[in-house]
């Protein structure tokens, strides 16, 4: 019966101590979310910070920007 109880104590602990340190880790790359735009020009979907910005529209590419216009 003590070795049921001690082993209980040591799971716990583990699930505890577990919990604790994922929630202290910082955000991995894959956690971090980022905005995707659609090219006015093809229809492309890019992440917003790869995407060039032209007015209220974004574009792939700097040829579909100059297409566009």
């Amino acid at each position: 019966m003590r070795i049921l109880v001690l082993i209980a104590i040591g799971l716990l602990l583990y699930v505890i101590i577990g919990n604790l340190l994922r929630k202290s880790r910082p955000p991995s790359p894959k956690e971090i979310s980022e905005k995707m735009v659609q090219c006015q020009h093809c229809g492309l979907h890019v992440l917003e910070h790869e995407a060039i910005q032209s007015g209220s529209n974004y574009y792939c590419s700097q040829e579909h920007v100059d297409a566009d216009k």
